[in-house]
């Protein structure tokens, strides 16, 4: 008993933390969807990476560009009533946190410093970086199969981990790891179980595709900690995804024109019509997820993020099980299984404590926005 309280040392209870996890749930089922659209699609022989991912580019665009800029304009406004002055760009410098609040201690430069990640260049990397991610994770699809990928992309919990220590000066416990341990083990069983029985066969050139997971989950555990930076530092939503939304579109834009333009028409025929409403659902889907995302970040950050979205895997084999291949005995007792166990392990990671509090220093501060105080208009209809 002395050894599991010792492994699990009692952390006080961060209500806005857990409930960052408890987001993240919801985010885990929009990627289930999008995943599941996916594989639709690249079983009706019309998956096109660049284009799949544009099109999440251009509704994020679309939506929180214009949010952003009369959000901006609104500030801009109330400054110069004040005589204050504009904000410039709009990715600007964070202002410094109110007298009351404790400075942020998060291995972090100092506020209000030339090297904020709040400017154009490191938002375009950011930008970059995510367009890079969908579109491997998308073509990982050619060539491996759902089952694969739902193993393979859970590399980006250790990956966010070591990152978020290394930019951020997060500081996980035993706990953290003994929680993500669990959560992976869970899924290995589900997703093992799922290949035995037949239903993880798949796909022309299976290494070659889980290598393209790898990629793909290193370069999304890079964009959640980048974007957590940004919301620590003052960034709001809207700034963030109208950055990833704008500067994404014009990247996967020219990756659509370079790699795959002449493939459009060929995709189009195979698709169908039912092949529109996957590659809609897919995008719509991923919208949604990424408007969510934020919010997950500023109350939980990366890592407990991608601890979070381990369950996403777990509603994705299921889907595969009911819309490509039916249930299985085994399949039945697998999930069940592996639910409890990611339950589980998220119950201890949560448990654990927010990683940037360790070493009893409060270090997870945001300043308040109000455009975050705000409802924020409803995304638009599917």
């Amino acid at each position: 008993m002395d050894a599991i309280k010792r492994l699990f040392d009692a952390q006080p209870v961060d209500s806005r933390w857990v409930s960052g996890l408890a987001l993240a749930q919801g985010c885990a089922f929009l990627t289930a969807l999008s995943a599941t659209a996916s594989t639709a699609l690249a079983n009706r022989g019309a998956s096109a990476p660049a284009w799949q991912s544009f099109f999440i580019y251009v509704l994020l665009g679309g939506f929180y560009v214009p949010y952003h800029a009369r959000q901006k304009s609104r500030e801009s406004e109330a400054d110069d009533a004040s005589g204050a002055g504009g904000h410039g760009t709009g990715f600007t410098e964070p202002a410094p946190p109110p007298p009351s609040s404790p400075p942020l201690s998060t291995g972090l430069t100092p506020q209000g410093t030339s090297s904020s990640s709040r400017t154009p260049a490191r938002y375009a990397l950011l930008a970059f970086i995510d367009t890079q991610a969908n579109y491997w994770i998308v073509k990982a699809f050619r060539y491996t199969s759902l089952t694969s990928v739902t193993l393979l992309d859970c590399a980006a919990v250790p990956f966010s981990m070591a990152l978020s220590i290394a930019i951020l000066g997060s500081s996980y416990s035993r706990a953290h790891i003994a929680g993500g341990a669990l959560s992976f083990c869970g899924l290995a069983l589900l997703v093992l179980t799922d290949t035995k029985s037949g239903g993880g066969s798949g796909g022309s050139n299976p290494p070659l595709g889980d290598f393209m997971v790898i990629v793909a989950a290193a370069l999304y555990a890079s964009s959640n900690v980048l974007q957590e930076r940004a919301l620590l530092e003052g960034a709001s939503t809207s700034e963030v995804l109208a950055a990833i939304g704008g500067m994404g579109a014009v990247i996967s834009g020219i990756q659509c024109a370079v790699f795959e333009l002449k493939d459009l028409s060929k995709v189009g025929r195979a698709a169908g019509a039912e092949g529109f409403l996957e590659m809609a659902a897919f995008a719509v889907s991923l919208f949604a997820m990424y408007s969510l995302v934020p919010e997950v970040l500023r109350r939980s950050g990366s890592a407990a993020f991608n601890i979070g979205m381990l369950s996403s895997d777990l509603w994705a084999v299921l889907a595969r099980v009911v819309f490509f291949a039916g249930f299985t005995a085994a399949s039945i007792l697998s999930f069940a299984a592996s639910f409890v166990l990611v339950a589980f392990g998220t119950v201890v990671f949560a448990s654990a404590g927010d990683p940037l509090r360790l070493g009893g220093e409060r270090r997870r501060e945001y300043e308040v926005l109000d455009e975050d105080l705000e409802d924020r208009p409803a995304p638009p209809p599917l």
